[in-house]
């Protein structure tokens, strides 16, 4: 296991990685927060399509009340709410939602990626146990 606190030190690149971590999403936001980033959790625990994808990022991003609900409208939410400070993202239950939709987890993460390239802040992590086999191998590992 990788420690968290020690890649944000470091300046951890701005990127979509896989982690793999027992800890809890509170232990995982105090460590963030400790090193003095921004944190959100993006828990998709229990969805299984585009639509309930797309309500959970409107909660987890605090996307405004016009947010419609579509890829175009979560590009567009993600670039106007960077603010330019680093921010790491634990996506918990990206692999259920993988399992039901493959396509929506695709999709999410090119936009991720994109905005994480193009603002400079986002470190989306996805986080899986350390026995399970690899299902997006384009992803980096941490």
């Amino acid at each position: 296991m990788t420690d968290l606190r020690a890649l944000l030190d470091a300046g951890l690149r701005p990127g979509v990685y896989r982690w793999r971590s027992d800890l809890t999403a509170d232990q995982v936001r105090r460590s963030v927060t400790a090193a003095g980033w921004n944190y959100v959790l993006l828990d998709t625990t229990g969805v299984h399509d585009k639509t309930g994808f797309l309500d959970v990022c409107a909660t987890a991003f605090d996307l405004p009340r016009w947010f419609g609900r579509n890829w175009d409208a979560l590009v567009d939410s993600m670039r106007d709410r960077s603010t330019g400070e680093p921010e790491v993202v634990l996506w918990e239950g990206w692999r259920e939602l993988l399992d039901h939709d493959h396509d929506t987890v695709d999709v999410a993460l090119q936009i991720f990626t994109e905005d994480a390239k193009e603002s400079g802040q986002l470190r989306v992590i996805l986080r899986e146990a350390a026995d399970v086999p690899d299902l997006v191998s384009d992803v980096p590992v941490l």
